[in-house]
């Protein structure tokens, strides 16, 4: 006997696929001071990010008083969630009660992976020179190596960056030349075979390295990155339908990880005219440069 699936639960395996891809692809938002709100605006579009700026202040010698004047404790900076992005479905009468192949996990992990990058690079698009100075490495991957790595560690050393929270994201090609690097490929030099086995970098030169093709060119032949957390701040949150419209939908859910809080909204509404039924799933963010210092460039030329 064939077993009918039904909508209800195809689209949740839809949400919880696109959510898995979602989470997969912003990894290296998780570099940076990021808010994951799970619960939808009410009364305001913006969020407060904390961050950990750098500390600046000399240290005090006690004088008979404690004298304060502090100007790099926790701080916070309102987000505005002004961005929405959204990957459409939409299938005819017809075409919905002629799919026998349709796979929900495949379309919605494909849907989720794409609305993913397309945040990305809109978020790091932010990594300019304007923003955050020369860059520290210039480069072409087939050159970078554990060396330049060292060479990167200790610039920052000079700088005075804290030496824990760093992180380089880099373009997976310069991902694939640590990989092949010998002293890397050595388990025994770097106490973990992940680089043979798993394809993952271990931990080089103190930074946890994340690899993604996703990092946008920014016209200035961007590669990567070393960043502190206060470099950018980001904020994610849903914004529901008005009443209004929601009246209007056949349906409106949405999917929330629950060990971030990223959550990923799905519309869906039919068009009598076309007999179409037409969804979208969507993500609602916002997002500004940080601390400046907190981040240098990693480019090709």
């Amino acid at each position: 006997m064939a077993t009918t699936i039904s909508s209800e639960l195809k689209l949740n395996v839809v949400l919880d696929s696109a959510l898995v891809a979602l989470r997969e692809a912003l990894l290296p938002l998780n570099s940076f001071s990021t808010v994951y709100n799970s619960v939808p605006l009410k009364g305001t579009d913006k969020i407060a990010v904390p961050f950990f700026p750098l500390a600046t202040d000399a240290t005090s010698d006690f004088n008979g008083t404690y004298a304060f004047n502090d100007t790099n404790a926790i701080n916070s900076r309102e987000i505005t969630i002004n961005k929405r992005k959204y990957q459409s479905l939409s299938f005819t009468s017809a075409e919905l009660a002629r799919q026998p192949y349709f796979n929900p996990e495949q379309l919605g992990f494909q849907k989720g992976r794409k609305l993913a990058e397309d945040i990305l690079r809109d978020v790091l698009s932010v990594v300019t020179a304007a923003n955050y100075g020369t860059a520290i490495h210039t480069g072409l991957a087939s050159a970078f190596d554990s060396d330049d790595m060292i060479t990167i560690k200790t610039a920052l050393d000079v700088a005075k960056w804290p030496k824990t929270s760093r992180t380089m994201i880099l373009d997976n090609a310069y991902e694939g030349a640590l990989l092949k690097d010998a002293g890397i490929k050595n388990a025994a030099a770097v106490g973990s075979a992940s680089a043979i086995q798993n394809g993952r970098l271990p931990q080089i030169a103190g930074f946890d390295v994340i690899g993604t093709n996703l990092i946008p060119g920014n016209s200035q032949n961007l590669v990567g990155m070393v960043a502190l957390p206060e470099a950018i701040l980001v904020a994610f949150s849903p914004v529901q339908p008005a009443p209004g419209v929601r009246n209007n939908l056949t349906a409106y859910e949405s999917a929330t990880d629950p060990e971030t809080g990223l959550t990923i909204e799905y519309r869906s509404w039919g068009d009598p005219d076309t007999d179409t039924e037409k969804s979208v799933m969507e993500v609602n963010y916002g997002f500004a440069k940080g601390h400046e210092a907190a981040l240098k460039r990693i480019v090709s030329a």
